[in-house]
């Protein structure tokens, strides 16, 4: 609800979102969560990890206690000696494992993962996804997985959609589109993918002229 959508509607199962309001609001709210691309701006430098997983836990209506935080932690791998620490003590890859942990907090349904492991070392890049796969398992969750990055998506994705100037210009299934991409924007996207990657053995498509324009397509 942040912003108003100019066209279309955006529903959650069969509630529309922008009816909501007032409790009803909250509730559905509650099923849904973000991961940010970038840990550091999304974490509060002053708030240790436990407090920052205390206040999500009483924004669901739970009781917030040190007990429940440290059993959040541990579904994302960390120990009880992080509870104490604060954003800067912690890894990239801890501190992106503490979001994840905030994020599970309200128990939710749908999670959008913003380019998770962009800001990561490639080190821990797959970790942090082998991560995000088992809690989607266990806990019956439903990703939108935004990513740049087409070897990171075939890792993870059910299906792709494929953005173009802003709308939607493919989408399928995942085997279906990393075994035969139909639009041209698409072949560019796996073309331009390092060939050690091996995600598409198509024809290399070599772009040229000038950037396009949303304004202009």
């Amino acid at each position: 609800g942040l912003i108003e959508p100019d066209s279309g509607s955006v529903y959650l199962r069969d509630t529309p979102l922008s009816e909501l309001n007032g409790r009803n609001a909250a509730h559905v709210r509650r099923r849904l969560q973000i991961i940010f691309q970038d840990p550091d701006s999304s974490l509060n430098p002053r708030m240790t990890v436990e407090a920052t997983l205390r206040e999500a836990l009483r924004a669901a209506g739970k009781a917030g206690t040190r007990a429940e935080a440290l059993e959040l932690l541990h579904m994302v791998g960390m120990r009880a000696e992080h509870l104490v620490r604060y954003p800067h003590e912690l890894s990239g890859g801890q501190k992106q494992r503490v979001c994840i942990a905030r994020a599970l907090a309200v128990d939710p349904v749908f999670i959008v993962a913003d380019e998770p492991v962009s800001s990561l070392d490639v080190s821990i890049r797959t970790s942090i996804l082998n991560l995000m796969l088992d809690l989607q398992r266990s806990l019956n969750l439903t990703y939108l997985f935004i990513s740049h990055d087409m070897a990171v998506t075939k890792y993870v994705a059910d299906s792709v959609a494929v953005m173009y100037l802003g709308k939607i210009c493919e989408m399928a299934p995942a085997s279906a589109f990393f075994s035969n991409p139909l639009h041209p924007y698409s072949r560019a996207l796996l073309s331009s993918v390092p060939q050690f990657y091996n995600l598409w053995s198509g024809e290399h498509v070599k772009l040229t002229g000038d950037p396009p324009s949303a304004m202009s397509p």
